[in-house]
């Protein structure tokens, strides 16, 4: 996993640190309680725009991977997984689906389901990893959209109304028309991923929302 990890430092910092103000609505507000030691917010916008992506999500391999929970946080949860099967599931490779979103203070934590409904529960955004987002012929894709955004993060975040200068724009612009052409000579499912992705750029460099950032670049 560290192909696609060491990428997104900045996009880390983006939701867990706090970088990003954007208009404030980062979390839509359906409190949820029960949950013992931390309240959280169920982040339905990232959930809807994560759970199109269908079951492309795997279990990531590191060794701080604590496998699949009752509940995202609190005392009463459970572990759902053990050590033996949560090994079996990322040796594997069985794919989930992400379908909710729980953001807390300290994280995120998503609610997964196999595609074979075998396995389900809630995992610490570090557990996961977009299976495309290893893939070699994307990586080109990912690295400039990297690029875009952490130039965004870094520039312009906190600052939501401010406009891009204008040779800004055109970098990003430029950056995505490049990504564009490589993307159109891929195939198949890689070409559609592709296409989607820098879709979804374009909507972040619109919007500034961390809601929108690239599929292919999170889980962060």
């Amino acid at each position: 996993m560290e192909l696609s990890k060491i990428g997104i430092v900045l996009l880390s910092g983006l939701v867990l640190g706090g970088l990003v103000t954007l208009d404030n609505p980062v979390v839509y507000a359906k409190q949820e309680t029960g949950y013992g030691v931390q309240a959280g917010n169920i982040n339905r916008a990232r959930g809807s725009q994560l759970v199109k992506e269908g079951y492309v999500f795997r279990l990531d391999g590191d060794k701080h991977n604590s496998g699949l929970w009752s509940q995202p946080t609190g005392n009463n949860r459970s572990r759902l997984t053990g050590h033996k099967e949560l090994r079996r599931i990322i040796k594997d490779r069985i794919n989930f689906k992400i379908y909710r979103v729980w953001q807390y203070k300290n994280g995120l934590q998503y609610k997964i389901v196999s595609q074979s409904g075998k396995y389900q529960g809630w995992i610490d955004n570090a557990g996961i990893y977009n299976k495309y987002s290893l893939d070699k012929q994307l990586q080109p894709i990912i690295s400039q959209e990297q690029k875009v955004v952490n130039s965004i993060n870094a520039k312009y975040v906190g600052a939501a109304h401010q406009h891009y200068e204008k040779k800004d724009l055109l970098a990003y612009q430029d950056e995505l028309t490049k990504t564009s052409e490589y993307a159109g000579r891929l195939s198949g499912d890689k070409r559609l991923v592709a296409l989607k992705s820098i879709g979804q750029v374009r909507n972040y460099i619109k919007n500034r929302n961390s809601n929108s950032i690239p599929t292919l670049l999170w889980p962060v």
